[in-house]
């Protein structure tokens, strides 16, 4: 029986890893999204991490950070994706001194923390550092994705908890599950 419980372990993994791989290579491109034009816009930057790696222009994955003067103590910073797994968002952060460019850095980095991507581990992690503040902004891209994955894992899971169980206790494990969630 312990086996069996990690070879079910294993074969979630993979089903998960290759979920993120197809995520990512896919592009799930579901939504358009239009650059806001402010004054107070003070850096932008895009990436794609799927770019090099699809073949049609429609599921390439756009990732873009924007960052807005709000006043002279706020930044805003916008983060916005085609990505059917990713919601905007937008965080204020308190700086001591006006910002501009030179003072903005982002390391954009894979799930796994490395800087160089490749096409099984892209790149889908914004690291922002303001200068002259020690805080490090994080925003991960794939985190709407990595929850889905985690709810149909323990919805799996869950079922397969269940079919062991009435296994055991001589219920016929012929059941059925709706898979609509």
């Amino acid at each position: 029986m312990p086996r069996v419980g990690m070879i079910m372990k294993l074969k979630r993994l993979a089903a998960m890893f290759l979920i993120l791989i197809s995520m990512g290579v896919s592009g799930c491109a579901s939504k358009d999204q239009k650059n806001e034009t402010k004054d107070d816009l003070i850096y932008q930057e895009s990436i794609s991490s799927n770019e090099k790696y699809v073949e049609n222009q429609e599921d390439i994955v756009r990732y873009n950070i924007e960052i807005y003067q709000e006043n002279d103590a706020t930044i805003s910073i916008h983060a916005k994706s085609n990505s059917a797994f990713f919601e905007p968002l937008s965080y204020e952060y308190y700086v001591s001194a006006p910002v501009d460019q030179d003072d903005i850095t982002i390391e954009w980095t894979t799930l796994l923390g490395d800087t160089q991507e490749t096409k099984d581990n892209q790149l889908c992690v914004a690291k922002i550092k303001i200068e002259g503040n020690n805080e490090e902004i994080k925003i991960n891209f794939l985190d709407r994705g990595i929850e889905l994955i985690e709810d149909a894992l323990e919805h799996a899971s869950y079922e397969n908890w269940l079919i062991e169980r009435m296994s055991t206790i001589g219920h016929s494990s012929n059941l059925c599950f709706d898979h609509s969630l």
